[in-house]
């Protein structure tokens, strides 16, 4: 093999290893951003005592419902009964879990048209909306501060100062769920305006994913919540680090959370005790490492960053007397001491005793119904109805047509691009320096940005380790002024400026401040799917070489540099959960690549992708989605100008792939 292709391969290869470390989508998957709903969600309980009046009222719905001449249909077949015996080494005693891979009809089945129209529409939509983010924001204090800068706008109250409960028992989500679907389906959707229907649209999509996932009980035993890499304790520091205080009560009730601390973990813990005893037991390496990620946090007790953070954020409170900081000071510093870091020595005691439980590194396809649990997974992180094996294909295509580039330019008699490739620098110094130069560069190829402002905030040194080099932080989306870019110091590289434009312009932040800007509903851009935000922000990514790179033959291996370990993530992890490789099958794959990956690569890759089914879709997936739609507009409108294609995307707002190229394609009509 030639020298300097295998000097291209080691680059993606290296790159492929080195992905799994705490970025901007794991931020959103710890508030929950994510679209649909899922048992593991931080939530409040609805007191069935003090809903008696709205349930008079749903039960007149329904017998409105019933006398209709169009019955609403079952959102999704009816559950297997629940079994009492051990299923290929699992105990599934009163589980319930499917006995096919669903299909899309079954998921979204076809529903009558409703006859609510007009004013009357837009009113139940608006209230279903807010019945929506009033659920999911208000059961976790966290989430109720970071989203909105006055939830109370949207109606939004938190329950209590927690960190929200681990509730197993879906039966008050899933009726919480069918009537929200039940009051969907009697809107006439062909009355609704452009922004009511995408709505609607995504909503509906959303709404019955989450009806098929709830009601198989066995899909929460299908991944540990206290993953290594992106479970809560890896970026519970962070999170509490970006928490601000305006009055003497935001500082109460972050020692509060502070104190809850210790509760809600111990409900996690309590959750991977149960898995393990069900048969759903971890690796000894992944237990092992879960007790590095508390044992980490543990030693951090004398010196955490957070002590003088907080007596940093009680300087932002006007008025605070002498007294109040002193008494606040104390009690931050008891409730660490006494509840926080202690917490995090009994959660590493509890997983140390479950090492040893004979745990195997396996496919969530080989777990009871486990294929159809990745086949909705799949299809949520993915951002789209399209079929497991259509995509596979793609993947392998996109591959393959990338190693024929690659060797194109290689053998093309043309080294121009040889130099510019290997010692490219891409990094025109701070944040702020990189995002002002790009602001600039991206205005002829994207739509104008309504008036904004960012916020850089460093990375905590305790935390550079496992974050990457920048992450976009959605704060505060009822405004424009509080955007947050997360820096890390020790990140930085050539091709930060690259890794700017991906959080930043035209990149996350772009795609999150355009949309509040056009979107008239909420739901959309909290609940937006990480393929689609993903989706965007890699694509506009290799877009932005444009802006840095002088030769074109050195963007062109530049960029697949940047796509291809996203879509040798995407083929293993389909491979894994999907086709039930093994290591030794993902190292065979590799091999076939001309590619010599460590045994160790291998294992972590493996361990990546057996604990979070569907990471590598959320990223090479949502990736490959977008530019194909991107590719498939210049195609059909030869005419249109990156600018329009880009802002027809946009305009189509955060809907489903499928959804979002309807909209477009009739925008550039």
């Amino acid at each position: 093999m030639n020298k300097r292709l295998k000097s291209l391969l080691a680059v993606v290869l290296i790159a492929a290893m080195a992905m799994p470390m705490m970025s901007c989508s794991q931020l959103q998957d710890f508030l929950g951003s994510d679209g649909g709903r899922s048992r593991h969600e931080r939530r409040r309980d609805r007191d069935d005592d003090e809903d008696d009046e709205e349930d008079e009222e749903e039960e007149e719905e329904t017998e409105e419902t019933t006398e209709a001449e169009d019955p609403t249909p079952t959102a999704t077949p009816a559950p297997t009964p629940a079994v009492s015996n051990v299923v290929n080494g699992f105990d599934m005693t009163d589980l319930e879990y499917p006995d096919h891979v669903p299909t899309v009809d079954e998921i979204h089945p076809a529903h009558a048209n409703g006859t609510v129209t007009g004013q009357d529409a837009s009113d139940l939509l608006d209230q279903i909306e807010c019945d929506l983010l009033n659920d999911s924001l208000s059961a976790d204090y966290v989430d109720y501060k970071i989203m909105f800068d006055d939830p109370s706008a949207f109606g939004i109250e938190p329950s209590d100062v927690t960190w929200g409960e681990f509730d197993l028992d879906a039966t008050d989500d899933i009726a919480f769920v069918q009537e929200k679907l039940d009051l969907l389906y009697t809107i006439d959707y062909e009355s609704l305006d452009y922004q009511d229907r995408a709505f609607y649209d995504k909503v509906v999509y959303d709404l019955e994913l989450s009806l098929y996932m709830l009601q198989y009980d066995a899909f929460d035993y299908y991944e540990p919540v206290l993953d290594p890499l992106l479970g809560p304790q890896c970026n519970l520091l962070f999170i509490l680090e970006v928490l601000d205080f305006e009055t003497v009560e935001d500082a109460e009730n972050y020692i509060l959370l502070i104190e809850d601390t210790d509760r809600y973990f111990d409900e996690l813990v309590a959750f991977e005790e149960e898995r393990a005893s069900r048969g759903f037991t971890c690796t000894d390496s992944v237990y092992e490492d879960m007790v590095q990620s508390f044992d980490g946090l543990v030693a951090q007790e004398d010196d955490c960053f957070l002590y003088e953070s907080f007596e940093t954020r009680l300087d932002g409170i006007q008025g605070l007397s002498d007294a109040d900081r002193t008494r606040l000071i104390d009690a931050h510093n008891d409730a660490m001491h006494n509840s926080f870091f202690p917490e995090f020595q009994e959660c590493s005691d509890r997983i140390s005793a479950l090492i040893g439980s004979g745990g195997v590194q396996q496919g969530v396809c080989n777990y009871p119904g486990g294929d159809a649990y990745y086949a909705v997974r799949f299809m949520s992180y993915a951002n789209s109805t399209k079929s497991i094996d259509q995509t596979k294909t793609e993947v392998e295509t996109l591959i393959n047509d990338s190693f024929s580039t690659m060797l194109s330019i290689m053998y093309s008699g043309d080294q121009s691009w040889a130099d510019e490739y290997e010692n490219h620098y891409y990094n025109l110094g701070s944040v702020e320096d990189n995002l002002d130069y790009l602001y600039t560069a991206v205005q002829p190829d994207f739509p104008d940005l309504p008036d904004h402002e960012y916020i850089v905030n460093e990375v905590p040194e305790a935390l550079q380790d496992n974050f990457s080099p920048a992450a976009y932080l959605g704060y505060h989306l009822d405004t424009f002024t509080s955007n947050m870019i997360i820096s890390n110091p020790s990140g930085v590289n050539e091709t930060f400026g690259i890794t700017c434009a991906h959080e930043g312009y035209p990149g996350h932040m772009f795609q999150s401040v355009y949309t509040r800007s056009v979107c008239e509903h909420p739901y959309l851009y909290i609940a937006d799917s990480v393929g689609y935000a993903e989706g965007w922000a890699t694509y506009v990514e290799n877009y932005s070489f444009k802006y840095f790179c002088e030769n074109d033959n050195a963007q062109i291996l530049l960029t697949i540099d940047n796509e291809f370990p996203l879509m040798l993530y995407a083929r293993v992890d389909i491979g894994i959960n999907y086709e039930g490789w093994t290591s030794d099958d993902v190292m065979n794959y590799f091999a076939g690549l001309g590619m010599s990956p460590s045994q160790d690569g291998i294992e972590e890759m493996c361990q990546l992708f057996t604990n979070q089914p569907g990471y590598g879709i959320k990223y090479g997936v949502g990736f490959l989605n977008t530019t194909e739609l991107m590719q498939s507009a210049r195609e059909q409108f030869p005419n249109a100008t990156d600018e329009e294609i880009h802002t027809a995307y946009l305009n189509s707002l955060p809907l489903t792939f499928e959804q979002i190229q309807t909209r477009m394609f009739e925008a550039l009509s």
